[in-house]
């Protein structure tokens, strides 16, 4: 992507530094405190709300940002504003859907991917199998902590809930859809269909070698594939499932963007990158190594063309993109994270959802109040 943009604007030279993901944040939040932030970086969940708030970011409005809107998905733009101004430009959207193993399907008897929870439910009662105490097969698996707390979330929004109320002052999962949600993931797994708190590349390992049925995760699948050491078994890719026909999606995705930071000497040049970031022509590289595009129009892409060609699973990955939500970006996020993440293990582990739920919120708001 960076060979590209210089080639079309061969006045603006880029250097790189490549940062471990995991420590991205922490180094960027002492950089900016010590005034030696870089022009550009990337981003995501609330971090580019906390920034933004605190003055660290640019307004990218001034700089021409409003010309590239229409050619964002929806939900990929809306990370990326805060108040009046746009602090970022999307350049990631990773929708978490349900992966299945078309094996696996054929041998339990499933004809397709699930829609709906209740057929969620069936496909993985279905997959499931044991010999004697001994789980041979997981129906479904949604990962780690994390993983699970997204799982949840997508619960959430398909049954027509919300994380926060209208300002965001307190969390409003413990009304009638977070109980729901809840209580949802406590059947899956007081019936041993679900496996939770694994490794994601084991998970994506054990979705490739029939360990499990069914898998909750995001685009990453697809370099799991490529990369397996090994023939890996086929697999099919639909939207997180629906409560009810028709009903609202549960499809969430992640976002990551770039910001360009306000200490930057070059304001233009730090614009004119970010926003090229977005464009068709770059965009066309991340479906090139297996990841989907911001952009609608990516789909007409050479390079696009060739990867959808071979993997029609990934084409189906970048069309769930025009009907997503994006995961919580409040900047006190991770205080809710800490609330969920027991409380999600508890029920997973038997506790009662309904009473584990509502004392999670609380502690949430706790939190949020601080």
């Amino acid at each position: 992507m960076i060979e590209a943009f210089e080639k079309a604007n061969p006045n603006i030279k880029v250097q790189r530094t490549k940062v471990n993901f995991g420590g991205n944040f922490e180094k960027i939040t002492t950089a900016v405190a010590s005034g030696t932030a870089p022009d550009v970086s990337p981003i995501w969940s609330g971090f580019l709300t906390q920034f933004a708030a605190n003055g660290s970011l640019l307004d990218l409005n001034k700089y021409g940002a409003a010309e590239i809107k229409n050619s964002i998905y929806p939900s990929a733009w809306s990370y990326a504003q805060f108040k009046d101004g746009v602090y970022g430009i999307p350049y990631a959207q990773d929708p978490r859907m349900i992966v299945y193993n078309l094996d696996a399907f054929k041998e339990a008897g499933v004809e397709k991917g699930p829609t709906t929870l209740d057929e969620l439910y069936a496909s993985a009662k279905a997959l499931s199998k044991k010999t004697g105490n001994t789980v041979d097969r997981y129906g479904l698996a949604v990962g780690d902590q994390d993983n699970l707390i997204y799982f949840f979330v997508s619960l959430l929004y398909a049954h027509g809930g919300q994380v926060f109320n209208a300002d965001e002052s307190e969390v409003a999962f413990n009304n009638d859809a977070g109980i729901k949600a809840a209580t949802y993931l406590s059947k899956l797994s007081r019936e041993g269909l679900i496996s939770t708190n694994v490794p994601q590349d084991g998970m994506r390992r054990g979705l490739l070698t029939g360990r499990f049925g069914m898998i909750f995760d995001g685009p990453w699948i697809f370099y799991a594939a490529a990369n397996l050491g090994q023939p890996a078994q086929p697999f099919d890719v639909v939207p997180f499932p629906t409560a009810t026909p028709g009903g609202p999606s549960g499809t969430v995705a992640s976002i990551g963007a770039y910001t360009a930071f306000s200490t930057t000497k070059h304001p233009k040049e730090a614009a004119k990158f970010v926003m090229f970031m977005a464009s068709p022509e770059a965009q066309q590289y991340r479906i090139q190594v297996l990841k989907p595009g911001v952009s609608p129009a990516v789909v007409n892409e050479p390079f696009a063309k060739e990867t959808f060609g071979k993997l029609p699973a990934l084409e189906k990955t970048q069309e769930l993109s025009a009907n997503v939500k994006i995961y919580p970006v409040q900047a006190k996020w991770t205080k809710v994270v800490d609330a969920l993440r027991p409380a999600l293990e508890a029920i997973s582990s038997g506790a009662d959802p309904q009473e584990t739920i509502t004392n999670a919120a609380r502690q949430a708001n706790r939190g949020l109040r601080r």
